[in-house]
């Protein structure tokens, strides 16, 4: 979630938040002309996300329009097994979308918690930045 500030015009222009990898990954998502990965998403991961904004307090609205934006733009899938690969089992959500949409890696800032999966590289924003063009 450290990128969801692309969903939203800037107050004012910083540094910290204009080099946010996360945002800009997001940016060049959003922009479909420009866009070159696919977000996969299940709904566990979009509640996942919803109570993550209702924890930084992010007003309803904005966390409505976000959560449909996602779901707009991204490849919804039903995953058809359950997993259990991470130290973290909140974060099992995300092994089982890549799995199911057959996904070539995960972005996460959060590398400890995603350990390396036959067909699917663990990238942090800063390295996905690199190789996504």
């Amino acid at each position: 979630m450290r990128g969801i500030q692309a969903f939203f015009p800037p107050a004012r222009k910083e540094q910290a938040v204009s080099d946010n990898p996360s945002r800009l990954l997001l940016e060049r998502w959003l922009d479909r002309k420009k866009r070159s990965f696919d977000l996969i998403l299940t709904e566990d991961i979009l509640d996942e996300y919803k109570e993550v904004l209702n924890r930084l307090r992010v007003r309803a609205a904005h966390t409505g329009n976000l959560i449909a934006s996602l779901r707009r733009g991204g490849v919804l899938v039903q995953p058809w097994c359950s997993v259990e690969i991470s130290p973290d089992p909140a974060d099992d959500i995300f092994f089982a979308a890549a799995i199911t949409g057959k996904a070539n890696a995960i972005i996460t800032s959060n590398p400890k918690h995603f350990p390396p999966v036959n067909g699917i590289r663990i990238l942090s924003p800063n390295d996905a930045l690199k190789e996504i063009p």
